[in-house]
């Protein structure tokens, strides 16, 4: 088969198989309410299932960049698959909070984890290098894809069978459905051996080097600003538009909608980075970002519906793709052997900016009764992770990073 079709047959697996890892992700709501009406937990313990789901996913990211050096990502994403299946079965059997924090906090988080970001940039980066920011930008489009289908498909699976037999209707597509085809069909690109940034003659990164490297700190400070300032507007978004005088349910379901846009916005930029530059796409995904969090902040009453709209467009657009353009940008300099290592060291940033995103909204907000205070450092956020982004850019830090 050429290599050409090869590679999008693999993009085009990794869209499926992210799409429904994400989608499994973002259908714990669905679930989270079912098991309230049957257990009557209390909310704050049975949502801390989720929070432990996301710790997970950061400790791990290291890790498993270190087990794809090693093993690959077809033995680890279909590990995945297993963990994520077997955490779903077992979570069909719960009768007890203890029992959903171990089998869906634990054993289908570190499934969704080798199934997740980290696996499938580092798969695509090593079966792309000209249109590596398409390729990744149609892989986490089948994201956007898997959060808005898995989560009303687990709840017309709910309203059927039951929450115990969604879960077993999911493990089964997993274990059936997506293992078959990851064992099957995963495995190293032809670019692995390449090295990123560096030529001929040059030592290959190593997550060593790459800790050291400007380069490296530039673009991890990018993302926290970026998974910051993205961060404090989802969370308070919805609060927002109803201190306003709107109604949560028209909130919400406006909301909703940027799933599309997000979808639609990843492909879009992945295009535009392989096009232009990946440094100039990302200055006009900031640029659409802002121009929406602008028609956020303008909304002052219910009369402003059209704003929302605005918002939806251009900030769902951003929403998303800049995962896109940094995971490109992170491969096009550190591409190689230890690539798995040195992106999941990286992928750190985003737990951190996101939970310093979404409690300082909060905090500013208490302090100042409004939350034009914390959108506007939002803005500020997303305008500072473009200039690190250039920044690390620039031949003097490649030049100060290349080993002597």
């Amino acid at each position: 088969m050429p290599r050409v079709s090869t590679s999008w047959l693999i993009a085009g697996l990794a869209s499926l198989t992210l799409g429904f890892s994400r989608g499994i992700h973002s259908s714990f709501g669905v679930f989270y309410v079912a098991l309230l009406e049957r257990f009557a937990w209390s909310r704050g313990a049975t949502a801390g299932v989720f929070s432990l789901i996301l710790v997970v996913d950061a400790f791990l990211s290291p890790v498993i960049g270190h087990l794809l050096d090693r093993y690959g990502p077809r033995r680890v994403v279909a590990a995945g698959c297993v963990l994520m299946g077997l955490g779903l079965l077992l979570s069909s059997q719960i009768n007890s909070l203890w029992q959903f924090y171990v089998f869906f906090g634990l054993i289908s988080a570190l499934g969704l984890s080798f199934t997740g970001m980290v696996p499938h940039v580092v798969l695509v980066s090593e079966w792309f290098t000209s249109k590596r920011a398409s390729a990744l930008g149609a892989v986490f489009a089948g994201a956007g894809v898997g959060i808005m289908v898995l989560a009303p498909a687990s709840q017309w699976l709910i309203s059927n069978w039951g929450w115990a037999g969604a879960f077993r209707v999911l493990a089964a597509v997993a274990l059936l459905g997506v293992l078959p085809l990851t064992w099957g069909f995963y495995r190293h690109g032809p670019y692995r051996e390449r090295s990123g940034g560096r030529t001929e003659g040059q030592n290959q990164w190593t997550a060593r080097l790459a800790l050291r490297s400007l380069q490296f700190w530039f673009l991890f400070i990018a993302r926290i600003f970026a998974a910051g300032g993205t961060t404090v507007i989802v969370t308070h978004q919805v609060a927002h538009v109803v201190d306003v005088g709107f109604s949560p349910l028209f909130a919400a379901t406006v909301f909703g909608l940027m799933g599309m846009t997000s979808t639609g916005g990843r492909f879009v930029f992945g295009v535009i980075a392989d096009r232009f530059s990946k440094q100039a796409a990302y200055s006009a995904n900031i640029l659409t970002t802002l121009v929406g969090l602008g028609a956020l902040m303008a909304v002052t009453n219910p009369s402003h519906a059209w704003l929302l709209y605005v918002y939806i467009i251009f900030f769902g657009l951003g929403f998303g793709s800049r995962a896109v353009i940094f995971s490109a940008i992170t491969a096009d300099i550190f591409a190689g052997k230890a690539f798995g290592a040195i992106y999941g060291y990286y992928a750190i940033s985003v737990g951190v900016g996101g939970a310093l995103g979404s409690y300082f909204g909060g905090l500013f907000f208490d302090l100042s009764g409004s939350y034009l205070i914390s959108f506007g450092l939002a803005s500020l956020g997303l305008v500072l992770s473009d200039v690190c982004v250039w920044l690390a850019s620039f031949k003097w830090v490649g030049s100060y990073d290349a080993p002597r």
